[in-house]
């Protein structure tokens, strides 16, 4: 290249970058078409003229995002990194809370599920009644004495909090028969709950894995025969009680048409699924989950979001 050539480059990017005029500026200043002053700006990154330097990237692990994003086609995702394996809840909390906080607008209406990773989201989300954001739960409760974060102490502080309306689902997640699930559906006190769980523009899910050291498994909530045939089905993780494999298809089982609450896998439509989870032991479940393409967001770990880049 010339060294005339080589200097217009230079000009062309001092103006740009360091000035800040505009490509016609340029173009009207340096008696060129506005075409060219592209081209020569698209030529000095080539050949690194202009070195463009992001500060904070590792930091904030847009990196991580960015390549999360291509390689599942997300439209979105957030990456955290905990000090350690003890505060990664509460560092996922407060990612989510703060994603919501930044997407939310008047009128919405939020899906839960369940989890302890949203508990902690609904504890983080901040007070912003003038929103009128109300809140539905998709799953029905975990008739069981163990857990602290039932789907309904979690929505009932997300629809408080962003001053809308809490939705509860007063029902099991899973019944003894299809009969008595028939039963609930119909139940003209919970119709209002139902109707509005297909009305959700978004849903904020936890990604429950199933192993043999999970407490899921451990506890009594999945009777034998039920977490036999999951198993036997090679199922690894579940969204609101609606289970997949390690490619994320459904699974199947006599237990589906026993269980209450919203089908995410097959009813996604047009919400927004913003999938949160991380820790070492969700690492098939969340993979399944993304496979399957049942989330547009993920907000996940920095060591997660390594493992699903580049060894997967």
């Amino acid at each position: 290249m010339s060294i005339y050539k080589n200097k217009e480059m230079v000009k062309v990017s001092y103006y740009y970058y360091k000035k800040g005029l505009t490509q016609g500026e340029i173009a009207k200043k340096m008696n060129m078409s506005r075409q060219r002053v592209n081209r020569i700006l698209k030529r000095a990154l080539e050949d690194n003229i202009v070195q463009i330097k992001i500060n904070d990237m590792d930091k904030y692990n847009v990196e991580l995002e960015n390549k999360l994003e291509d390689k599942f086609s997300l439209r979105q995702s957030v990456v955290i990194t905990p000090i350690d394996d003890n505060t990664i809840y509460g560092a996922l909390g407060i990612a989510g809370a703060e994603y919501l906080e930044g997407i939310l607008t008047k009128d919405d209406m939020i899906g839960v599920t369940w989890g302890r990773t949203l508990s902690e989201v609904a504890k983080r989300l901040s007070y912003n009644e003038k929103l009128n954001v109300s809140a539905v739960q998709l799953i029905g409760g975990l008739n069981i004495a163990y857990t602290d974060w039932p789907a309904e102490e979690i929505t009932r502080p997300i629809g408080k909090k962003l001053g809308g309306d809490s939705h509860i689902l007063y029902a099991p997640a899973i019944v003894e028969s299809k009969k008595i699930k028939d039963a609930f559906m119909s139940d003209s006190n919970l119709k209002e709950t139902f109707e509005n769980m297909g009305k959700c523009n978004i849903i904020i899910a936890g990604i429950g894995e199933l192993k043999e050291d999970t407490q899921l498994h451990r506890e009594e909530h999945l009777n034998e025969e039920y977490k036999k045939h999951l198993f036997s089905q090679g199922c690894v993780g579940d969204i609101g009680f609606r289970w997949f494999d390690k490619d994320g298809n459904p699974i199947r089982h006599n237990y589906y048409d026993r269980t209450i609450g919203y089908d995410i896998l097959e009813n996604k439509n047009d919400a927004l699924v913003v999938g949160i989870a991380g820790g070492e032991k969700k690492y098939d479940a969340i993979l399944g989950a993304l496979r399957g393409n049942y989330l547009d967001v993920l907000i996940t770990d920095s060591d997660m979001a390594k493992r699903l880049i580049y060894h997967c």
